[in-house]
């Protein structure tokens, strides 16, 4: 890490930790990375630096009960828990840099949030990218129906119930490393809460109704592979949101992590694309 690091506080008090990587020369925008489900924002690095090196001013963050962040692993009481962390995150980020664009940009879990954080709060929010956004779990990577049963029954009197994640790592990229590295990495989480499970399976059904209430600019990327979350769900997403602010990119044989594909650099090409037409930045 290069770059800054510290603390901030949400709004009940839950210290967080941010990151940051500034642009050498003039800002051409402020861009946040908000990270998925289990990992943390030190996964990012390589994506702030790539930013960075042309002249955006990246963050990211560690939202509750994920990485260096504390709380019980991969547990939320409310899922909108982790929405009060972007927007903790959202206004130190703006305190500190008043002015410019800000674009939220989430991926996989984070890319959930930021469609609910923007069809919510979409105040002083300029645009969001996501990629390959967690509005449903693939098929593949869905815990058996009768795991799930028992999640629904004890997530009621039983929440912090913790259960092992059925995702596959070798599903994540086809870059060789990158599944043996997450495995390895302490701050990726292995088990997930009960509550967690019931909060974001009704937040992705919310969330998914929510399309037609986006009013700012977005780009929804899918990875075309995607065996962790549903291409299927984010497709019929971006064709329920209003055609005029939504650019929708499908990336055919990229598996779930498009940051970290062989491809990657034609990713996020596509994403100064979308920023210079859209904001002019």
């Amino acid at each position: 890490m290069t770059g800054e690091k510290g603390w901030f506080e949400s709004a009940d008090g839950t210290r967080l930790v941010w990151r940051r990587e500034q642009p050498k020369g003039q800002c051409r925008a402020t861009l946040l990375f908000v990270h998925g489900l289990a990992e943390h924002s030190g996964r990012y690095e390589h994506v702030l630096a790539r930013f960075s090196g042309v002249g955006y001013d990246c963050w990211a963050f560690d939202y509750r009960c994920h990485g260096e962040s504390p709380g019980l692993r991969v547990h939320v009481d409310r899922f909108d828990e982790f929405v009060d962390d972007v927007a903790a995150a959202h206004r130190m980020v703006r305190d500190t840099v008043p002015d410019g664009p800000l674009i939220l940009v989430g991926h996989s879990q984070g890319g959930l949030l930021v469609l609910r954080y923007a069809v919510t709060r979409p105040d002083d929010i300029d645009a969001i990218i996501v990629s390959s956004p967690f509005l449903s779990m693939h098929p593949d990577s869905k815990p058996p129906a009768a795991l799930q049963m028992v999640a629904n029954i004890v997530s009621t009197f039983s929440k912090k119930l913790m259960f092992s994640k059925v995702a596959d790592p070798s599903y994540l990229s086809r870059t060789p490393g990158i599944a043996e590295a997450y495995v390895a990495d302490p701050l990726v989480s292995s088990t997930v809460s009960a509550r967690w499970f019931t909060e974001v399976v009704r937040a992705q059904l919310e969330t998914r109704e929510m399309a037609s209430r986006l009013s700012v600019p977005a780009l929804i990327m899918q990875s075309g592979d995607d065996r962790l979350v549903d291409p299927a769900a984010t497709r019929d997403w971006a064709a329920q949101a209003p055609a005029d602010l939504v650019e929708y990119v499908e990336w055919p044989g990229l598996y779930h992590e498009m940051f970290n594909e062989p491809e990657r650099e034609q990713v996020f090409q596509r994403m100064e694309l979308w920023l210079r037409k859209r904001l002019n930045v």
